[in-house]
């Protein structure tokens, strides 16, 4: 939510990045972010000097990913068809990139499995509140533009200070960490957006 709570602010620089982007078909702009998130979780999970790869991959798949919307809404070109397309490819992007970091040598299937979960529930109660009548939910800790953010800072931790420490289930890596972090914040920010909707609709 922090970095979701900013779209507003941001939405000068957003509108400058997306004019080379106009003659475009959003659509097209959404499957080239999904293109580059899959790339970006194939060299995440090959590390190493990829990671530096990676993290320009990642920045360019949330530059399309951000333009998208805004390419449709100026040309009028907005409607529930192209809004289905772009939260499916934006999930599977989440899908992708995630992969790469819970098989990557560092990361984690233990803490990755729960972190998916939290990161899929998180996206899917703030659409379902929409869904149900009610306003698009961004409440809590780690919304999907704040994903993006640690997933770059991370990356460059795990290439430039790369460290290992034993753990009983699992080492502790900067991408263990990372994964751990989106287990907690996750699943707290799906439960917390669960209870919003919960309350505004039993007050309906």
């Amino acid at each position: 939510m922090v970095l979701d709570s900013l779209r507003g602010r941001a939405d000068g620089l957003i509108t400058s990045m997306s004019r080379p982007f106009m003659g475009m078909n959003p659509n097209t702009i959404s499957f080239l972010s999904l293109i580059l998130a899959g790339l970006s979780g194939l060299t995440i999970w090959l590390g190493g000097l990829y990671l530096g790869l990676a993290f320009i991959l990642l920045i360019l798949s949330a530059l399309f990913d951000a333009v998208d919307g805004k390419v449709a809404r100026t040309r009028n070109l907005s409607s529930p068809l192209g809004d289905l397309v772009d939260h499916v490819l934006d999930r599977y992007s989440d899908i992708l990139i995630m992969i790469g970091f819970i098989f990557s040598s560092p990361g984690s299937e233990f803490l990755g499995i729960i972190a998916l979960i939290g990161v899929l529930m998180t996206s899917y109660m703030g659409t379902q509140s929409q869904a149900l009548g009610l306003k698009r939910n961004y409440s809590g800790i780690l919304g999907r533009a704040d994903r993006l953010a640690f997933m770059m800072v991370f990356i460059l931790i795990q290439l430039l200070i790369p460290f290992s420490i034993h753990m009983p289930l699992f080492n502790l890596t900067p991408t263990a960490i990372l994964l751990l972090w989106f287990a907690i914040a996750g699943n707290a920010t799906a439960l917390l957006r669960f209870r919003d909707s919960y309350s505004s609709l039993k007050n309906y």
